[in-house]
């Protein structure tokens, strides 16, 4: 028996392997701290899901974080037509890690119609993300084609948007600058 588990040890993901237990699931969500939003349209949903939620599997095991993606059946993220997908994690490495996965996932399977993704910023970390006289945002701007931060009032109460425009190289690396800015203390 043990030279069975010798042979087929690290080859296989634990979350390949077997269908989570949703207990367990619930008790390792409790260590996670912070949760980065990304906001995803449906059409690209599929190629993070993959078959049977292999591909979502793998990149939750590759990056140690949690990925949680809206159900189609539940509503759209207030005044767009995207989905929420959420990456949890104690470690902003870890959340910016999934979040090039993530999107190099869609890159690869959207090569000629990825060209923007949306984040979800709380109210009071926009001013991290503006900076004394917006140079923080300009700084993002600087190493992507564009990036918004939308008022108060759009989105959901307390969040505000922010799209970020550019080849996936550009969008990542700007995202990786909100994700440093919103969670570090």
């Amino acid at each position: 028996m043990d030279a069975e588990l010798t042979t087929t040890r690290g080859l296989i993901p634990p979350a390949a392997s077997a269908e989570p237990d949703a207990n367990t699931m619930d008790e390792a969500d409790d260590q996670f701290d912070n949760e980065f939003i990304l906001l995803v349209p449906d059409e690209f949903i599929g190629c993070i899901l993959g078959r049977g939620g292999s591909t979502i599997r793998r990149l939750q095991w590759q990056t140690h974080t949690t990925i949680r993606v809206s159900n189609a059946d539940e509503p759209f993220y207030p005044g767009t037509d995207y989905r929420l997908v959420t990456i949890i994690s104690n470690s902003t490495a870890a959340m910016d890690a999934a979040q090039q996965l993530l999107l190099l996932q869609i890159a690869q399977n959207y090569a000629k119609t990825f060209r923007e993704v949306s984040c979800v910023v709380p109210d009071d970390m926009a001013g991290r993300v503006i900076g004394k006289g917006g140079d923080r945002i300009q700084e993002i701007r600087n190493c992507c084609q564009n990036a918004e931060l939308s008022n108060r009032g759009e989105g959901a109460q307390g969040e505000r948007v922010m799209t970020i425009h550019g080849g996936v190289h550009q969008i990542t690396k700007a995202l990786r600058m909100v994700i440093d800015l919103v969670f570090h203390d």
